[in-house]
């Protein structure tokens, strides 16, 4: 070739020459194509570029919020049609990308806000933050509604510890503790005399709850709030509600309750909800995409109904005897006449059935008598309360015989309830039972430790599982490891003591099986409510008491609870605590202030609270 016979130093400078027209000619090429319109030289548009997007700057600490940089309002640029690469010669060096938007926020919004909006900006725009005083920002977000457009709503949660007895306040009484100098007749409304809340969510509750008073405390974590609350002084947590911590007890606000799912929640009459606005031109319409888009996305709240789910769960049903008889006198659903809405609003409720339903069950109402059935009819309680899974840990599931047991089953298929903790075979009784609502994963299991031995399930006959605390503590780890379900929910039917504390070996299986992962672990084999703990923040309930059951003999048997335990987004964030009265032999009623109060301060009193202070 030519090339090879010149000397190398003129063989250099013709490459060198080369490339530099190269350059040259790309530049007057540019330099026409944004002349003629082709390109449109403003900030929202930008030439093409191959590499991405450049690194996204974050606010500046500090930066003075009264700086208002100018708005973008140009409409982008249609994108050109990109290269086609299968033209022969043809080399796609130079494509259309995505408009860049240029986003800011005033340092009053919480972080973990901060983080959301910029996760969107970043991942599905590929587009920058900049500080406020940046020139030419196409949309500011703050917490001023003044020519605002509504973005996302941050719903906080009123909170203190888990052993409240009356979780409700009103707003009124918020506020005024809010606002409080800290004198005695400033909040004696309220027996709180103090506020923990996370420091950078201060202005969005200032927005909701005016300037804060001297009760008013700042904290960096939500660990923080917590042990605030788990104080001796009386203090009030308020907390976004995507952050809550079951070990709080949830406030209902002027009667509604946030831990609620729809159909006992109405957020248009709940106060604790901050608004976050968005300053844009109304024709910008990269904005106005990024800002349907991020609604989308988030749900346009940190509450969204969508990803909760609420568990109703209780203690002992036994539809027999003394029950049974009402019954038979008041109609099959005659138990659930006044719990049951309650019990059917949840998203799942589970209900313990110790008692198989069998054709022909005769009633017996001897109080001696300890072999059960319960007649197919009465299949309608469970009805009113809403079942919708049914656990078979009772020992009493083979009392009249293996035959009946399985039908029982049939009756339970035939009627669309799965069950859990309880078998046709061993290997159904030890499976675990999954269900998914609203994108939480859920997963079920339960087994049976008191026995006798002819209640649990063999290779090849029905029954209850086995308890066996190695197979359920590796099933539960099995759960968590290959990650099948988000939220683990065990319980326990174990040896009846009629005590408001747990049995030493009772205690030391149930915290065994939250060391092993499950989220929630519950006692059904209470006939008595009885004491609760936190092991590494989660939930061990020793005992619900009766739910359905003749025990009207002692006050304490008379006694129950009914826990709904929110779920959202695949945590378990709360658990609100109901109780009952049994009466008429069968038929739990909701309990008086005075009984709750009763109820509550032996059960708490009983309790294990590494919080406490």
């Amino acid at each position: 070739m030519f090339i090879e016979r010149i000397p190398r130093r003129i063989a250099l400078f013709l490459s060198i020459l080369m490339i530099t027209s190269g350059l040259a000619i790309g530049l007057w090429s540019w330099s026409q194509l944004s002349a003629s319109g082709s390109l449109t030289s403003e900030r929202n548009a930008g030439p093409p570029q191959v590499a991405a997007a450049p690194k996204p700057q974050t606010i500046a600490p500090g930066a003075p919020s009264q700086m208002t940089p100018k708005l973008g309002d140009t409409t982008p640029a249609e994108p050109a049609a990109p290269v086609d690469a299968s033209v022969p010669g043809d080399t796609p060096l130079l494509q259309d990308t995505p408009q860049q938007l240029v986003v800011a926020w005033t340092d009053e919004l919480p972080s973990a806000v901060v983080a959301l909006v910029s996760q969107a900006v970043i991942s599905d725009t590929g587009s920058m933050t900049a500080s406020l005083g940046s020139p030419n920002v196409d949309a500011i977000l703050d917490l001023d509604p003044t020519q605002g457009q509504p973005i996302y709503d941050l719903y906080f949660a009123a909170a203190s510890r888990f052993d409240t007895i009356d979780p409700s306040i009103s707003m009124q009484d918020i506020r005024g503790l809010w606002q409080s100098t800290g004198a005695a007749d400033d909040s004696e409304a309220t027996i709180y005399r103090a506020v923990a809340v996370l420091s950078d969510t201060i202005p969005s509750l200032v927005q909701l709850l005016g300037e804060p008073g001297e009760t008013v405390q700042g904290y960096a974590s939500v660990d923080e709030v917590i042990d605030a609350a788990w104080t001796d002084t009386p203090t009030l947590a308020l907390v976004p509600f995507d952050r809550l911590s079951p070990e709080l007890a949830v406030f209902a606000v002027d009667g509604e309750n946030p831990l609620e799912n729809a159909a006992r929640f109405d957020p248009d009459a709940y106060p604790l909800i901050a608004r976050i606005y968005a300053h844009t031109a109304p024709t910008n319409k990269a904005a106005q995409q990024f800002l349907a888009a991020f609604a989308e996305r988030t749900g346009g709240a940190n509450r969204n109904p969508d990803h909760l789910t609420v568990i109703a769960m209780t203690g002992v049903t036994a539809m027999v005897r003394q029950t049974a008889f009402q019954m038979d006198q008041f109609g099959p659903d005659w138990p659930a006449k006044v719990v049951g809405p309650e019990l059917a609003a949840a998203d799942i409720t589970a209900i313990s059935n110790e008692v198989p339903f069998v054709p022909g069950c005769q009633t017996n109402t001897d109080l001696n008598n300890l072999v059960f059935c319960s007649k197919p009819e009465y299949m309608a309680a469970l009805e009113l309360v809403g079942a919708d899974i049914i656990g078979l840990t009772g020992n009493h599931q083979n009392d009249y015989g293996r035959q009946d047991a399985l039908k029982s089953l049939e009756i339970y298929a035939e009627a669309g309830l799965p069950v859990y903790g309880g078998g046709a075979n061993k290997e159904e009784a030890f499976a675990p039972l999954y269900l998914e609502h609203n994108g939480n994963r859920l997963a079920f299991l339960g087994a049976n430790s008191y026995g006798p031995k002819f209640a649990w399930a063999t290779d090849d006959q029905p029954g209850s599982a086995e308890f066996d605390l190695n197979i359920m503590s590796a099933t539960i780890r099995n759960i968590k490891a290959k990650d099948k379900a988000d939220v683990v929910l065990a319980e326990l039917q174990y040896q009846e003591s009629y005590d408001v504390t747990p049995l030493m070996d009772q205690r030391q299986n149930f915290r065994a099986l939250s060391q092993a992962g499950a989220d929630i672990v519950t006692g059904v084999q209470s006939h008595v409510p009885q004491a609760m703990e936190f092991e590494d923040g989660k939930l061990i309930l020793y005992g619900l008491g009766n739910l359905f059951f003749d025990q009207m003999w002692s006050m304490s048997t008379r006694e129950g609870l009914i826990v709904k335990h929110t779920i959202y987004e695949g945590r378990h964030i709360g658990t609100q605590v109901l109780t009952t009265m049994l009466y008429d032999y069968g038929q739990p009623r909701w309990a008086s202030p005075e009984e709750r109060t009763r109820i509550l301060k032996r059960v708490f009193g009983a309790s294990y609270w590494d919080r406490r202070r």
